[in-house]
């Protein structure tokens, strides 16, 4: 047995045991010497070093703040490690039918069915995503995901070789989601109510309007240490000074023809702030920056830059597939500086 499923099997709830194929994982870690121990616990990693790059296995992890231990449905759950650097954990849940089932419990609220069993969760981990979130998962690895992918190369070698399966590119979320769905009713929950369809209709933006908003917040005073508000794990700004204002909103184009209405309404919006700034700026954000980072945490794909005065920059974040338009007011620091993002 491996030292990590000798700490955990103290503290499993009655009717739950550690799958096997995980067990093996575990003990397979070990085995390349992926454990190691300091002052806040052991800890186990499918890959080499103690960088998170990816899940970190650990008996120190607890559903507090989730299920209490007197609180139903506490007993059908038992965390296994962290998924991110924020909180967020993965956890074994025994499903109303006694399936073993893996999920992850996230830090700002979100429950997510991760696999169905055992080694279907360790092809998910061999996939080499960075953290396991709703946000990540469906998509293949991104760029932030390299280091991690590269990282988990030989783990996702031995549990192709060990369980005769295929890693795939990317992860399928399930809609709707099982896990989810328990928690609310174990919780009682009121259920999110069903929406009927409705055809797209593309938005209509007052452009004068959206420019009138921005100059406004030119003339207010700078707050330094403003906080941005967090996106996908996003660090808060804590640098730079600015406000957001939202142009157009996760109007879910559902064809090319909407996507196609939506983009004409976008690049309205962008012929706007020409005609009042001039011609944007053409070099990108530096890698790291706010703006950056903004680009990669909301799968926005363009980002325009007006450097309006030597203190303000208006930049315009774009995306007619996501449905997204962003105006932002920030320093010049928020767009060409990275120490601090």
């Amino acid at each position: 047995m491996s030292h990590l499923a000798d700490l955990l099997a103290p503290k499993l709830p009655d009717g739950m045991t550690i799958p096997e194929p995980l067990e093996r994982a575990w003990t397979w870690m070990e085995g390349q010497g992926w454990g190691f121990e300091n002052r806040n616990g052991y800890f186990l990693t499918p890959y080499a070093g103690t960088a998170e790059l990816g899940i970190v296995f650990s008996p120190t992890e607890s559903l507090t703040g989730w299920f209490e231990p007197d609180e139903v449905g506490h007993d059908r759950l038992f965390p296994l490690g962290q998924t991110d650097g924020t909180g967020s954990f993965a956890a074994l849940w025994r499903d109303p039918s006694d399936a073993i089932r893996v999920v992850v419990l996230g830090s700002e609220g979100e429950r997510l069915s991760l696999a169905d069993d055992a080694v279907d969760f360790l092809r998910l981990l061999a996939i080499g995503y960075l953290e396991l979130n709703g946000y990540v998962l469906a998509e293949e690895p991104s760029d932030e995901d390299e280091e991690s992918v590269a990282a988990l190369a030989q783990f996702r070698a031995w549990v192709e070789t060990e369980f005769g399966v295929e890693v795939p590119a990317h992860w399928e979320v399930r809609e709707p989601d099982p896990f989810d769905a328990w928690v609310a009713e174990v919780k009682n929950e009121e259920p999110e109510p069903v929406r009927a369809a409705t055809p797209f209709v593309a938005p209509e933006v007052n452009t004068s309007e959206v420019i009138a908003a921005c100059l406004e917040l030119f003339e207010e005073p700078r707050i330094e240490g403003i906080q941005f508000g967090r996106l996908r794990n996003l660090p808060r700004t804590t640098a730079a000074w600015g406000h957001e204002l939202a142009v157009i909103d996760t109007h879910d184009p559902g064809s090319p023809t909407d996507v196609a209405a939506l983009a004409r309404v976008m690049s309205d919006v962008r012929a706007a702030f020409i005609a009042q700034w001039g011609t944007p700026r053409a070099e990108a954000p530096a890698p790291g920056s706010w703006a950056a980072n903004k680009l990669e945490v909301t799968w926005i794909q363009h980002v325009d830059l007006w450097p309006v005065t030597d203190d303000i920059v208006v930049a315009l974040f774009t995306s007619a597939e996501e449905g997204t338009q962003i105006a932002a007011v920030v320093s010049p620091a928020a767009i060409d500086e990275k120490e601090r993002f």
